[in-house]
């Protein structure tokens, strides 16, 4: 069985990229960490590099994003249109996403379009919206369909 551990970002200000994710998802920061020496060096392929990594961990820790800056890169930026192939993004689920829209509104995060919803697919029923978080990443912000509460019958077996 597999399933997704953390989802990660590199970012230009770790600073501001901790705030909106740890505001956005109201999870725990653990952080930041200094990285460096040979089994860096190794695992990213950069001889020399220094990385400072932030984690928001939220969803009672079974979701986590680490936030990585890499102090001495090439300092390149990508372009991060979701239409470029190989850029992701990550999407979140809010439980109030006009709520959500409005509280990152006043921290001047826009967002892209008006809420939608979607109408088929795995994500059918869901609303949804991207807004640009911190290094122009589009982050989805979701919103779960409200379904109805199954209501079962008494038992009326007995023992």
């Amino acid at each position: 069985m597999a399933r997704l551990h953390h989802m990660g970002i590199t970012v230009s200000d770790m600073a501001s990229a901790v705030e909106f994710y740890r505001e956005l998802t109201g999870g725990e920061v653990i952080g930041p960490l200094e990285k460096s020496g040979p089994a860096v060096e190794a695992a990213t392929g950069y001889p020399g590099i220094v990385i400072t990594l932030s984690f928001v961990s939220f969803d009672e820790g079974s979701t986590v994003i680490e936030l990585a800056e890499y102090r001495n890169g090439s300092g390149e930026r990508i372009q991060p249109d979701t239409g470029r192939a190989g850029v992701a993004h990550p999407a979140i689920v809010v439980d109030d996403i006009d709520a959500t829209l409005a509280r990152l509104a006043e921290r001047g995060v826009r967002a892209l379009s008006q809420p939608m919803t979607a109408t088929a697919g795995p994500l059918e029923g869901y609303r949804y919206v991207y807004v640009l978080g911190p290094d122009d990443v589009r982050v989805e912000l979701l919103q779960e369909p409200h379904r109805p509460t199954v209501v079962h019958p008494p038992s009326t077996a007995t023992h």
